[in-house]
């Protein structure tokens, strides 16, 4: 009994249960075997080389019965009228196969029918999949082979941005998919590229095995390869010249990157039809560039544009080693560990962003795994995992001094983080369990996750400057107070503080002290049961419920119940109709937000601001200085964030298998978190006249005076929809394509980056916008074609608009402690008033009525290509065949500048100018040798 047929079983159902439910499903397991005391019931997959699964294979018995294999592969034959038989499979791009097929009457034969590569063709598909009313046809839903991912690129970041745009399909925020790992409920890094068998992009996500809705980022499930029954491994070498590549848009000098990437595969027997290994590794060294694209000072005390271009170089070595043990027929024991560790230099540099202001990171990352799947008979399945995860993240910054912001000009001084030093050590066990009963599937289980955590985090210990401007002296030539009031700009204020200047006070000055050591934990349950009921040939039911609870802050009541059905609308099945709802509990506030309440709550760590305070002697009081002290909490009553999500799916299958979905989401977000200042100052709102920040501190408060409460609550909403049309091709020769639109429609009241907190605890005016990771209007494009000589071209194309932003003041006008206040609009130009392309705006203002992320950045748009040529060294020899390929990639061939940030400070003058982007356009060649 093949050992591979049971691991894809485990990983593509992801099925899983509690133990103890588990005992209670072994006395139903009479009643869930199939009746056909006559002939043999057929239970199998079909896969390939690799082992891993295809989907959308076509299966035929001797006897003409007929099946269709699903997303995991798995196909079911029930009740061939005889004890022997011989099935067939064929699928797209594989040479046909055959396997003969013996049991007793009443018997179940469980198969593994393992495809080989067709020699006349290559498969172009990147979405394969038959429209079946079974199917797992969630927005985005796709399933990748290995060799699906080699076409996929090379390097290790570029590969997890192409799968987050693949998991944002479902509209959700790229950066914030969910990476998986054989099952394993952990969030994880990317493993070495070659030892991945297949990758699941949003899965059925309205399933009550998963606690993530499908606009919260999307989900990632890798899938690695399990040991071969024959010794096979592979080289490779990558390579990017300086010469070849292109300059950043930015940097007014070249910038010759370059990269190399180089590794092995290994894969083969332990114990011959018994156990396998799998090792893999690859190193990464890139020699790459951090352009800074700023205002300061030129050697003559003058405003000047300050370009810096400043090395960033990174290495990365990930490894992973992984055996399989057959200890029984129906036992199959797994065991693995994974390292991922990466080397950063001058990390923050970039844009505003100043080299002194930079620091250098290594983060690693340590899994060890164990996985036992028991599967006593087709009906049942039964996995336990267990693993536990070590990660750390450390940081070294370019200098200790205080950090230093000029609002819409420049960053300097040292890095805020400093010596960070954060470690976190993950415990996870998961019990989960499939049976099926006649027309129905249950899948039912309990998944834990345990969070340890000490983190070394001495934020701002270092102290940091703020100049954000705003009213001051006005100056003459001489630089003598003229006895007048005017608005200077950031860069102006510095200047003054330099020179010693009326108007030079700094805006304020933050310093931390306390103890650095944040040590906490948390832990996470779900409890999830699951039914799938075939109701006839063309309509299948499923409906599920899900508990969640969390520690660290507590949230118990957490009831997460879904209903979903798929309907056929002919016999044929080629037009399909899904329509899915359901409630998704998780964490509101993760484990980053939980150490920023356990550092600063006053005791561990305390947090003081000084507004205007001595630039020479911060710590001094002065005449004019205003001391805040700021305190972090949860409140006495915190939940998680719930998701209420419904979904509509229409798809056809029309002639030469074009396969198109038109997909609808709608739902909302609420309870989500929301960082509130509780005792912030009562300030009126104001527009047109000059906001005066010491009164404004001065003002009373509702707690206690000259403290800021930072509470983080669960006052978040978010809601929206998107509709989605996706047409795919995977049947023709020497073409294959995916195409996809995709319109989104998302509001909400949170910040998706950077401080999460409204500019105002007493007005809600603008706070309810577009987010900023939401795209109106998103187009991609994945394909290849087999050109003439056996070359493969393979391309991913992606555009859009780009996102969301935030015009702010960059000063404190309403004295919350927050540096996100808003500009409001101005009827007529006067001092202080910016002509922008949003129209007047003006900084003399007290709670803004410009509206939050309000402007757009700069479309980006990805062209990369890919060449590959293979060539066989012993075509005689099929079942071991030595391959070398041959290939030649590009990332943004195009060279499109690729806004990643804009300026948002309106008194900069260059108020939403792109201040950084993307890597330019970079090309590698690389060779690869497979036995």
């Amino acid at each position: 009994m093949d050992i591979r047929w049971f691991r894809e079983m485990r990983v593509h159902t992801r099925s899983r249960s509690a133990v103890i439910l588990f005992g209670v499903f072994m006395s139903h397991l009479a009643l869930a075997q199939q009746p056909c005391a006559n002939g043999i019931r057929i239970d199998g997959a079909i896969t390939d080389p690799a082992g891993a699964v295809i989907p959308g294979a076509q299966v035929q018995s001797t006897s003409g019965q007929k099946a269709v294999t699903d997303e995991s592969g798995r196909f079911v034959l029930g009740c061939l009228p005889v004890t022997s038989a011989t099935i067939t499979a064929m699928a797209a791009g594989f040479a046909e196969g055959t396997l003969q097929v013996h049991a007793r009457p009443g018997e179940t034969a469980q198969v593994n029918l393992q495809l080989t590569i067709a020699s006349t063709r290559t498969d172009v598909q990147v979405n394969a999949g038959t429209t079946n009313v079974d199917s797992d046809n969630s927005a985005g839903s796709t399933t990748l082979t290995a060799d699906e991912v080699q076409r996929l690129p090379d390097d290790p970041d570029d590969l997890l941005r192409q799968l987050q745009l693949l998991a944002s399909a479902a509209g959700g925020d790229p950066s914030s998919a969910v990476v998986t790992v054989d099952g394993f409920q952990n969030t994880s890094a990317l493993p070495p590229k070659s030892s991945i068998a297949s990758v699941r992009i949003n899965p059925d996500l309205f399933s009550a095995q998963y606690q993530w809705p499908p606009f919260g980022g999307g989900v990632i499930e890798i899938i690695t390869k399990p040991g071969a029954y024959s010794l096979h491994g592979a080289l490779f070498f990558t390579v990017s010249n300086g010469v070849f590549n292109a300059t950043d848009p930015f940097s007014a000098t070249a910038t010759p990157a370059g990269k190399q990437r180089y590794g092995f595969e290994l894969s083969g027997p332990i114990v011959r039809q018994k156990s396998g290994f799998t090792l893999a590794l690859e190193k990464r060294d890139i020699d790459e560039f951090n352009v800074v694209n700023a205002t300061a000072f030129d050697a003559a005390g003058a405003p000047a544009s300050l370009q810096q271009t400043v090395t960033a170089p990174q290495r990365l070595w990930i490894a992973s080693a992984r055996a399989d043990w057959q200890a029984m027929p129906a036992d199959i024991a797994t065991l693995s560990y994974s390292a991922n560790v990466n080397s950063l230099g001058n990390q923050g540099v970039g844009g505003l962003v100043l080299a002194d202001a930079g620091y250098s990171s290594l983060a690693s990352e340590y899994d060890l795994r164990f996985t036992n799947t028991y599967t006593p008979n087709a009906n049942l399945l039964h996995e336990t995992r267990i693993g536990y995860s070590w990660k750390r993240t450390g940081e070294t910054p370019n200098s200790t001094a205080p950090a230093l912001q000029v609002a819409g000009f420049f960053t300097g001084g040292g890095a805020a983080g400093q010596n960070l030093n954060d470690r976190e050590r993950d415990l996870e066990v998961d019990d989960d369990g499939m049976l099926t009963h006649g027309r129905h599937t249950f899948k039912f289980g309990a998944q834990s996750l345990g969070y340890f955590v000490h983190n070394y985090d001495p934020d701002t210990f270092n102290g940091a400057y703020v100049f954000g401007g705003g009213s001051a002296p006005a100056l003459d030539a001489q630089n003598h107070s003229t006895g007048q009031t005017t608005t200077i700009t950031g860069l102006e204020q510095y200047r003054r503080a330099l020179r010693n200047l009326p108007g030079g006070t700094p805006t304020t000055y933050q310093v931390t002290t306390g103890t650095p050591l944040v040590p906490f934990q948390q832990w996470q349950l779900g409890i999830y049961a699951n039914d799938s009921v075939k109701l006839s040939p063309q309509l299948t039911m499923d409906a599920g419920f899900r508990y969640q609870i969390q520690t660290a802050p507590d949230s118990f009541a957490n009831f997460a119940p879904r209903m979903g059905f798929a309907w056929a609308l002919n016999k044929k099945q080629t037009w399909i109709i899904h329509l899915r709802g359901g409630f998704f509990p998780r964490a509101a506030a993760d484990l980053s937000a939980v150490s920023q309440v356990y550092r600063l709550n006053g005791t561990r760590q305390q947090s003081t601001i000084i507004y205007a305070p001595d630039y020479n002697d911060p710590l001094t009081p002065t005449s004019g200085s205003i001391q805040v002290n700021t305190v972090n909490q949860f409140p006495r009553s915190f939940s998680q964030m719930s998701t209420f999500l419904g979904y509509l799916n229409v798809e056809h299958e029309f002639p030469q298998h074009w396969h198109a979905k038109i997909n609808f989401f709608s739902g909302e977000d609420w309870r989500s978190l929301r960082i509130l200042n509780i005792n912030a100052p009562m300030v009126a709102s104001s527009i047109g006249s000059a906001p005066n920040p010491s009164a404004a501190l001065l003002a009373p408060r509702p707690i206690a005076p000259n403290e800021n409460i930072l509470q983080y609550q669960n006052s978040g909403h978010l809601a929206g929809n998107l509709i989605s049309f996706n047409l795919d091709q995977h049947d023709y020769k020497h073409l294959g394509l995916s195409f996809r639109y995709a319109h989104q429609n998302f509001k909400a009241n949170v910040v998706d980056t950077g401080l999460n907190s409204p500019q105002s605890t007493y007005s809600t005016q603008g706070e309810t916008a577009r987010v900023e990771w939401s795209r109106n209007n998103y187009y991609s494009l994945t394909g290849n074609l087999i050109l003439p000589l056996k070359v493969e071209l393979d391309t991913q194309f992606d555009a859009g608009d780009g996102p969301h932003y935030s015009i702010t003041t960059g000063t404190d006008n309403n004295g919350d402690g927050n540096f996100n206040d808003r500009p409001a609009y101005a009827s007529a130009p006067r001092p202080g008033v910016y002509s922008t392309r949003f129209g007047l705006l003006t900084n003399n203002t007290v709670d803004g009525d410009v509206p939050r992320d309000i402007g757009i950045m700069p479309g980006p748009i990805h062209l990369n290509l890919n060449l590959t040529r293979a060539f066989i060294l012993n075509p005689a020899d099929k079942d071991r065949p030595r391959t070398v390929t041959f290939n030649a990639r590009s990332a943004n061939i195009l060279n499109h500048t690729n806004v990643t940030a804009v300026n948002t400070v309106l008194a900069s003058s260059s108020i939403g100018q792109p201040i950084a982007a993307e890597t330019a356009r970079r090309i590698e060649v690389g060779v690869r040798f497979s036995f």
